[in-house]
Parts: structure tokens; C-alpha cells; sequence
């Protein structure tokens, strides 16, 4: 069995995808539509300030932006989904289809045993494409020796 998944910095879908006869079904949607809020949208107020006592003065600035942060969380998600596939032994094989960021995001999250699993990672983000358009880009891109 192969899943897909394909995903952006709010939405995540699962499929399995079937070679012969060739079919992609949707298995899960995993969706954070917070992360397409701006980063004032999530936080509540100024950042705090401080002031040293030769009358040196600032503000602190947070480490990650808010938004960042949720986005890893839901990479960490994904990832958590995944490795919980494989546990069930629910796929054989990965397909991975992100963005550069999302996936560099999600390789950070998901185990060693699900990596290795991984036998495309598509650097695109493709999310929004009809079904039918996937299934095709599918074809023409996930070939197997």
C-alpha cells in the first residue's frame, strides 16, 4: 500500500494511492486554518520590555514568530499521523508532496522507521489540485524501478 500526502502550512490530505488499477482515495484531512492568520492576529499583546541600569532600554523579541511556531506544531502532527500509519501498518510507502519549507519542516519531525518509507519527496506544493490533476502528476512523477 502507498499513501500520499501532500500538504501546505494549513491543510494536509492523505491518500492511498493504487497503481493498477490506478486510483488515489482520500484517506484524512488534517486542517489548521489558524495558520493562515498574520502573526498580530495570534498574539495578544506588545512584546515585553526591559531596562538595564546604565539606561539601556529594549524589548524582547520571541525566538520563533507565532506563526512559525504553529506551523512546526502542525508538522508535528503530520508526522505524528504518519508514524501512526506505519505502527498500524496501514502503507508500505510514502509519498511525500510539500513545499521546500513544509517538508524540510516535516523531515524534522517524522522518526527514522518512516523515512525510510519515503520513496518520493516532491518539493512542490500541490495541494489545490483537482484530484484528477494529481492523479496524473502522480503518474507521470512517481515512478517505481
Amino acid at each position: 500500500m502507498i499513501w500520499v500526502v501532500t500538504t501546505n502550512t494549513n491543510t494536509c490530505r492523505i491518500y492511498h494511492y493504487q497503481k493498477k488499477p490506478t486510483q488515489l482515495t482520500l484517506l484524512k484531512e488534517i486542517a489548521h486554518p489558524e495558520n493562515k492568520l498574520h502573526n498580530q492576529d495570534l498574539v495578544s499583546d506588545k512584546p515585553g520590555h526591559y531596562q538595564a541600569r546604565d539606561a539601556a532600554h529594549g524589548t524582547y523579541s520571541p525566538h520563533m514568530e507565532a506563526k512559525e511556531i504553529d506551523i512546526d506544531n502542525f508538522s508535528r502532527e503530520i508526522a505524528t499521523e504518519l508514524d501512526q500509519g506505519r505502527n498500524n501498518q496501514s502503507y508500505e510507502q510514502l509519498i511525500i508532496i510539500a513545499s521546500p519549507h513544509m517538508s524540510g519542516l516535516l523531515f524534522q519531525h517524522i522518526n527514522k522507521h518512516v523515512k525510510e518509507m519515503v520513496r518520493h519527496n516532491i518539493h512542490k506544493d500541490l495541494l489545490n489540485l483537482p484530484h484528477h490533476e494529481l492523479l496524473e502528476f502522480l503518474q507521470a512523477n512517481a515512478q517505481y524501478p
